[in-house]
């Protein structure tokens, strides 16, 4: 057999005597074996790297560094080498107390070749069976560290789809809302301002990044009913008639509609049909009041009304912004819901998306 390929055995014991007998008879057996004094010498074999052993047989008695000192040593510096600890018969309580520090085992000294290779064998298989369960836990974290990076990459791919298609979809719905207001001269930018409005009032409240991209969806698509409605009313500078008022009235049931066709638009839809609703039930189409009103919708209501009162129509002029921030304090608990109003007025919203 090739000398390298042999099991290696560190024998550290005081006694000369001792450790001959052992080197000897380990040797016959087919092992290579190096020798030591002391805990001391032995720790100095090891951090020589000239060898790594495949067993430490410690006696538990030396002088400079005992047995039971270097024990934490030799474990720290290989955690799988198994360690049998050589202890007289009335040191038996040491022995055992080595075992529960790491050691893998204890013989009595003298001990006999037969009981020792015994052990031996029994620490080879032990040794063996760490080092398959540290090899497995090896792997099992390396398969740990590639998925967590594969979860990571196809997390950023998911982002950066995402992102696109969110910006896809925008651009949609803002080229949807510019189609509705090129039919009214009077609102071009009206559906960008409400939506501005909006989100500066859900940021103040508190609401989700889903919600608040609903709510920018919903604002931008508010008026989408008003396609239906011909350009004569929508641009009429004189009081409207009654069935004229009631097209009006219509479009919010009229966006519903049209955007109920399209499954992306889904979350919209309660919002796009209440946002003419009132806190105080007198609004329109279906007279909703309080908290039966969409949420989204009461935020809406007031971006809508704010850039409704502060923008010039066909049949009045704009009201001075400090007018239109009165009449949103003043309706209040009326036309508009307490807390979306509050945002309003306490976020300053006014103030962060000016008008031209």
């Amino acid at each position: 057999m090739d000398p390298t390929d042999k099991r290696h055995i560190l024998v550290v014991d005081d006694d000369a005597a001792m450790r001959k007998v052992l080197s000897l008879g380990l040797e016959k057996s087919g092992f290579a074996v190096s020798v030591a004094r002391d805990g001391r010498e032995a720790l100095d074999a090891l951090d020589s790297g000239n060898f790594d052993p495949d067993c430490v047989l410690l006696d538990i008695r030396m002088p400079v560094m005992t047995g039971r000192e270097a024990l934490p040593h030799i474990k720290k510096r290989n955690p799988t080498v198994p360690v049998i600890m050589l202890t007289a018969f009335n040191d038996l309580s040491n022995g055992i107390e080595s075992m529960r520090d790491g050691a893998f085992d204890y013989l009595v000294k003298p001990v006999r070749l037969e009981e020792l290779l015994q052990a031996i064998d029994r620490a080879f298989s032990h040794r063996e069976l760490l080092m398959e369960n540290a090899e497995l836990a090896r792997r099992n974290e390396e398969y740990r560290l590639q998925l967590e990076l594969k979860v990571e990459a196809r997390t950023m791919e998911l982002n950066d789809a995402y992102v696109k298609l969110r910006r896809t979809n925008m651009e949609t719905v803002k080229v949807l809302a510019e189609t509705i207001e090129a039919k009214d001269q009077y609102t071009r930018g009206h559906c960008q301002r409400v939506r501005l409005v909006a989100v500066g009032i859900a940021k103040v409240l508190g609401l989700s990044a889903r919600n608040i991209e609903i709510l920018e969806y919903s604002s931008l698509l508010h008026d989408i009913g008003k396609i239906g409605i011909p350009e004569s009313v929508l641009n009429k500078s004189t009081k409207l008639e009654p069935e004229e008022f009631e097209l009006i009235r219509q479009h919010p049931v009229t966006g519903a509609q049209i955007l109920s066709h399209v499954e992306f638009f889904a979350p919209c839809l309660p919002s796009v049909r209440q946002h003419h609703e009132r806190w105080d039930g007198k609004g329109y189409p279906d007279g909703l009041a309080g908290e039966a009103i969409d949420p989204l919708a009461r935020i809406i209501a007031v971006g809508d009304s704010f850039d409704a009162m502060a923008s010039t129509r066909p049949y009045r002029s704009a009201l001075p912004v400090e007018k239109a921030i009165s009449e949103i304090a003043s309706c209040m608990g009326s036309q508009f819901a307490p807390d979306a109003a509050e945002a309003f007025l306490d976020g300053k919203i006014y103030e962060q998306y000016p008008r031209d």
